[in-house]
């Protein structure tokens, strides 16, 4: 049975044609057909004139009224999704052939508005946002089933934008998952908690810009702040780096940051610190390398300008605290903080200290993250690397 038909305006129209994913209300014209749709029922989104558009699903109760699937007239059902998932699993063998941790699924970033596919070796976790992807659930596991069989599935539905889709809040795990996974990444062992850990259990998003620091760190003293499970120092360690400093808060996350360099020989290079960041680095001297990948700052419009204070603080503060021809990675994970943004911040804050920077290198979410061109909201993270002059 074909999916009933919602015409667009031409403003919709011209959104679905320029690759987003994201529709509001005021772009549909049949908005009181929208008062007739259940939350997360797919649809065919026509033009005015009712020629076919794209298959996508609605939930008349979200802030993001439509959301794009795919602009083919087809079914959606385990079927889509086997393909989708064969043709994202070669995408993540290209660009990390030898590697059993990855994500599947990159939810717009894949085309696949609303899900979050993890893989830690034997274990997938899946995140769905959206109301459209909660009536596809089924679908959506068979499919990775058939693609992958797993020996669990962990449902990670604990995020918050959930509740904003009318969904319950919970954590579902199908199949076998006996505590924490001990699984190896870019040759390092950490452990990975897919039921309790922040996120899916780990940061994949940050693996490039942790291969980049390597080249920068022989011999130096680093400092590792936010450092949650270590991620950063152990990197830094195995390149050869003489001292370590890791700092964070979080005590659970320091005793995990813990346990990872000693799985890996490392702990002998590494003291970790639990105190808040801008106490450490008011207190400390200089170090020859600074790393900072502070958590989002800015969550929502609504925390920009308070959010930018923070950004601004912590890297003055870490600027103070790095040597002549020392390095600064600077990261910021809020899509809310562009890249020019983060750029121009620590450039003022720089001149204050009459400090010259260097612009090393960009880095950006890895590359089974892949933002999507026609939505910058997809490009979330990014991290400068500066010598400090």
């Amino acid at each position: 049975m074909p999916y009933r038909g919602v015409r667009l305006t031409p403003q919709g129209v011209g959104k679905v044609l320029s690759g987003r994913l994201w529709l509001s209300k005021k772009d549909f014209k049949d908005r009181h057909v929208l008062r007739d749709l259940s939350p997360g029922c797919l649809v065919r989104l026509l033009t005015p004139e009712n020629h076919f558009l794209a298959v996508g699903y609605i939930n008349p109760k979200s802030y993001i009224v439509g959301r794009v699937l795919c602009r083919k007239d087809v079914h959606i059902g385990v079927d889509f999704f086997i393909e989708q998932f064969k043709r994202s699993l070669s995408r993540r063998k290209e660009v990390y052939p030898t590697e059993e941790c990855f994500r599947l699924v990159h939810a717009e970033g894949d085309l696949l508005p609303g899900l979050t596919i993890d893989v830690y070796q034997r274990v997938c976790v899946v995140q769905i946002a959206t109301a459209g992807m909660e009536c596809l659930r089924e679908e959506i596991l068979q499919a990775l089933r058939e693609i992958l069989a797993p020996q669990a599935v962990v449902l990670r539905n604990d995020l918050p934008v959930r509740e904003e889709e009318g969904l319950p809040l919970g954590t579902e795990i199908l199949g076998t998952v006996r505590g924490p996974l001990k699984v190896q990444i870019d040759g390092l062992w950490y452990v990975v908690d897919p039921v309790h850990g922040q996120k899916t259990g780990f940061f994949l998003d940050q693996r490039e810009n942790r291969r980049k620091i390597r080249r920068y760190v022989r011999d130096k003293m680093v400092y590792d702040l936010y450092c949650y499970s270590g991620a950063f120092a152990l990197n830094a360690a195995h390149a050869g780096a003489q001292r370590i400093l890791a700092v964070d808060r979080s005590q659970e996350a320091l005793a995990q940051a813990e346990e990872n360099a000693r799985l890996n020989g490392l702990h002998h290079k590494i003291v970790f610190i639990q105190e808040r960041v801008e106490n450490f680095l008011e207190n400390t001297s200089p170090a020859q390398v600074v790393i900072l990948d502070p958590p989002a700052f800015i969550k929502h419009r609504r925390a920009l300008k308070s959010g930018l204070l923070r950004y601004r603080q912590v890297n003055k503060l870490a600027l103070k605290n790095i040597l002549a021809e020392g390095v600064l990675l600077s990261a910021s994970c809020s899509q809310f903080l562009s890249l020019s943004a983060l750029k121009d911040l620590i450039n003022r804050e720089a001149r204050a200290y009459l400090r010259s920077l260097q612009l090393l290198e960009y880095g950006m979410q890895a590359l089974d993250h892949p933002p999507l061109m026609a939505m910058p909201e997809t490009f979330y993270l990014k991290a400068l690397f500066l010598r400090i002059f």
